[in-house]
C-alpha cells in the first residue's frame, strides 16, 4: 500500500512509462540505491474540461464526458478532440474505442514516443497498419535560458549526475508500472494500443502521430530545473509531500465508499481486496473533476519545476505535432483525436485555443514573461 501511495497518481495520469530495455539497466543497480531513489518519483493528476456536444457522445459515454473536449478552428473548419485517460483504466480503453469509431478522424495522436512502441507490442513502426506514422522528435521546444542558483563543487556533481539520475528514475518507474500491472492484471497504456487498433480500423484515418518525447529527456529536464532552483532535494521533497498528502486524503474516502457497498460500514477490521481498492482509487481520480482541478493547481504552485518538465513542455510538443498535421494538409485533415493522460488536457486545450486565435502558445508566452523579468 505504501508503494501505491507513492506512485499511483503518476501511474494513472502521466504516461512517461519507459521501454522494457530499461530493466537490463535496472538489474545492474544496487537494491539500496533503487530504494533510496523511488520516493522522489511521486506525481499527480490534472483536470479535464468540457465535453463534446451531446450528439457525438453515446449514452454509454455520458459518465465520462468530463474527460473529453473538442476545440475547433473557426477559420479553417478543423477540429481536435482530446480524450483524457487514466493509464490503468479499462473504462478509458473502451471510451477511446467508442470515440474514434464515432468521430472517424483523419489522424490520431497518442501520448507515446517511438521508443515506447515495444510496450504496445510493436517492434517498429512498420508493423502499424496505417499509411503514415509521424513523431514529434524534430519539433523545436522553446526553452528559457537557464538561470542558475548556487555553484561550486556540489552543483558540478549534480550536473554530472543528471544522466545517471534519469536512468535510475526511469528504471524505478518501470518497476512501479510492472507492480501495478501485476496487481491489476492489466497493462499500463492499454488505451494507446486501443487507439492504434481503432485508427487501423478507421477508414478515414491515414496518420498516427507519436506525439510525446522520450521519457529520459523528460526526467533529465526535471533534474536540470531542480538543479537550477538551487534546491534539488527540496524539489523532490515538495513533490513527495504533495503526492502523499493528496493520496492520503483520497484513500479513506474511497475505502469508506467500498465498505458501504459491501455492507461493512464502520468495520475498520474488514480487509478490502488490494486490487479492488486500487481500481476504485483510479476510477475516482478519473471521475472526480473537482479533486483533479485542486491537485493540478497545487502542483503548479508547489512544484513548478516538475510541472514545467512533465506537463507544460510535453503539452507543447504533443499539441504542435497535431497542428503540424493540420498545416501540412489543410484540405484533407479536418479532424484529429488526441489520446493523452488526463493531466495534459487543460494545457493542450489552452494551447489550441491560443493558436487558433492567432496568439502565441502558452509556453511561448510564459518564456517571454520570464525572460523579461
Amino acid at each position: 500500500m505504501m508503494m501505491l501511495k507513492l506512485c499511483l497518481l503518476f501511474a494513472v495520469f502521466l504516461s512517461s512509462w519507459p521501454s522494457d530495455d530499461v530493466r537490463a539497466f535496472m538489474a545492474t543497480l544496487p537494491t539500496r540505491q533503487l530504494q533510496a531513489t523511488s520516493p522522489s518519483l511521486l506525481l499527480f493528476a490534472g483536470r479535464a474540461a468540457s465535453s463534446l456536444p451531446s450528439a457525438t457522445v453515446s449514452v454509454e459515454d455520458e459518465e465520462d464526458e468530463s474527460t473529453v473536449i473538442s476545440i475547433s478552428n473557426q477559420n479553417t473548419g478543423q477540429s481536435v478532440t482530446l480524450i483524457g485517460t487514466a493509464h490503468l483504466s479499462e473504462k478509458s480503453n473502451k471510451q477511446v474505442r467508442r470515440l474514434i469509431e464515432t468521430l472517424q478522424p483523419n489522424a490520431v495522436m497518442i501520448e507515446i514516443d517511438p521508443s515506447r512502441l515495444e510496450r504496445l507490442g510493436f517492434s517498429n513502426v512498420d508493423e502499424i497498419k496505417i499509411a503514415t506514422v509521424t513523431d514529434s522528435e524534430d519539433i523545436e521546444l522553446p526553452i528559457a535560458p537557464r538561470k542558475t542558483k548556487g555553484g561550486g563543487l556540489m552543483r558540478f556533481a549534480q550536473e554530472a549526475s543528471i544522466g545517471v539520475f534519469s536512468q535510475v528514475a526511469r528504471a524505478v518507474l518501470t518497476q512501479i508500472y510492472k507492480s501495478l500491472e501485476n496487481d491489476m492484471d492489466q497493462k499500463a497504456g492499454g488505451e494507446f494500443l486501443q487507439a492504434v487498433q481503432s485508427a487501423e480500423s478507421c477508414t478515414a484515418c491515414d496518420t498516427l502521430i507519436l506525439g510525446d518525447r522520450n521519457s529520459i529527456t523528460t526526467i533529465s529536464r526535471v533534474a536540470e530545473l531542480a538543479i537550477d532552483s538551487g534546491d534539488f532535494m527540496g524539489v523532490l521533497n515538495r513533490l513527495q509531500a504533495v503526492n502523499q498528502e493528496e493520496i492520503d486524503t483520497l484513500e479513506p474516502k474511497v475505502r469508506k465508499e467500498l465498505l458501504i457497498q459491501k455492507g461493512q460500514e464502520g468495520n475498520d477490521d474488514y480487509e478490502l481486496d488490494k486490487t479492488e481498492l486500487t481500481t476504485a482509487i483510479i476510477e475516482t481520480l478519473k471521475d472526480d473533476e473537482m479533486y483533479r482541478t485542486r491537485l493540478f493547481a497545487r502542483l503548479e504552485q508547489d512544484v513548478p519545476e516538475f510541472f514545467q518538465a512533465f506537463l507544460k513542455e510535453r503539452d507543447y510538443l504533443m499539441s504542435e505535432s497535431i497542428l503540424r498535421e493540420f498545416e501540412k494538409r489543410p484540405e484533407e485533415v479536418k479532424t484529429i483525436v488526441g489520446v493523452v493522460g488526463l493531466a495534459h488536457v487543460p494545457g493542450m486545450e489552452r494551447h489550441f485555443k491560443s493558436v487558433f486565435a492567432n496568439q502565441p502558445a502558452p509556453l511561448v508566452q510564459d518564456i517571454a514573461t520570464v525572460s523579461s523579468v
